[in-house]
């Protein structure tokens, strides 16, 4: 019974027109900076930040570009270029060693450059399809999602000694990568599949996998520590689901944003934003407030850009970034939210 009012609310959600971001709450976030990139071209991917050093790390996987853009978050503009990637996709900056990680797609290696000069200091080979990163910050340990819709692994990098350690293998390409500090759990999406995984980090093993019901595959994550919550986003249908951690069970599900890339839980306004805009010609940034634990509202639908599917929330400045990729009217940016009351 269950899921079939589940399937009837998706149904409705996919029937339902995208209304304008002005009549839809759009005062929960309010746009506070536009960053200039001209000339990066073709689609941007995920980012990363120094928080010390105030700079953010853009993804520039286009074929005419490979690069990885730095944004100096002090002056508001682009200050360097990282050229010689091969599809940029993951980025991590650590603040321990001073050193930026990214997980390029088409060699499938994790390149390390040095975080002052941009130099390559290591060239990891660690697997197909390279793609979205995770952090485990007492370990020291990077993840990174290799593999296809058939088979996966996340791939483990010590970032002290730039040594790839071991891979832990997945059902299939593992994505979104949210680490549960209150236990050893990594929750991973699945490329192609309507399940989520469970990684015991410990083990070293996927120890279980969570199905996410009328949701053909989950593409972006985001976690509430506090309160046991993982927060899944799909696109076709777009659906933000809602999990409890302890047992899987699914809790409640929303209208999703279409073309969604990334997914971020802002616990000090208890927020949720998904960015989406992947493949369609406007982009925007769903806003859902948190009532409680078991309760969730859809509160805003901000426009950004054509093709702006990716972003990071970034609690230390309180501010979200938004990668808004190139298009006919306007250069690529770095489009800087701010949370409104």
């Amino acid at each position: 019974m269950r899921n079939r009012r589940l399937l009837l609310a998706m149904m409705s959600f996919v029937c339902t027109p995208v209304l304008s971001a002005r009549g839809q709450g759009a005062s929960a976030l309010k746009l506070v900076q536009k960053i200039p990139m001209p000339n990066v071209q073709d689609r941007l991917d995920h980012l990363g930040v120094d928080a010390t050093g105030k700079r953010l790390f853009i993804a520039a996987l286009g074929d005419k570009q490979n690069t990885v853009e730095v944004v100096d978050l002090k002056s508001n503009k682009r200050i360097s270029s990282i050229p010689g990637q091969s599809k940029p996709q993951g980025v991590f900056y650590s603040p321990d060693f001073k050193k930026l990680f990214v997980a390029n797609g088409t060699d499938g290696t994790c390149k390390v450059f040095a975080g002052d000069t941009f130099k390559l200091i290591d060239n990891l080979a660690i697997g197909t399809d390279a793609d979205h990163v995770g952090y485990d910050p007492e370990a020291k340990y990077l993840y990174v999602g290799i593999g296809d819709a058939k088979s996966g692994a996340l791939s483990v990098i010590d970032t002290r000694t730039n040594k790839h350690v071991w891979d832990i293998k997945t059902d299939a390409r593992p994505g979104g990568i949210k680490f549960d500090r209150s236990s050893l759990q990594i929750f991973v999406t699945l490329a192609g599949s309507d399940k989520l995984g469970v990684v015991d980090r410990k083990k070293r093993e996927q120890v279980k996998t969570w199905p996410v019901a009328g949701v053909p595959g989950n593409v972006a994550l985001a976690l509430d520590e506090k309160n046991h919550r993982l927060f899944a986003g799909s696109r076709m249908p777009a659906i933000l689901t809602v999990l409890d951690t302890e047992t899987g069970r699914t809790i409640t599900q929303l209208e999703g944003v279409p073309g969604i890339d990334d997914l971020w839980y802002d616990g000090a306004h208890q927020r949720i934003y998904a960015s989406g805009g992947r493949g369609f010609e406007v982009g925007f940034v769903y806003v859902y407030q948190q009532r409680d634990a078991d309760q969730y509202e859809l509160i805003g639908k901000v426009s950004t850009s054509p093709g702006a599917g990716t972003s990071i929330w970034v609690a230390q400045f309180d501010r979200y970034y938004v990668a808004a990729p190139a298009h006919d009217k306007e250069d690529a940016a770095i489009l800087v939210f701010q949370p409104q009351p």
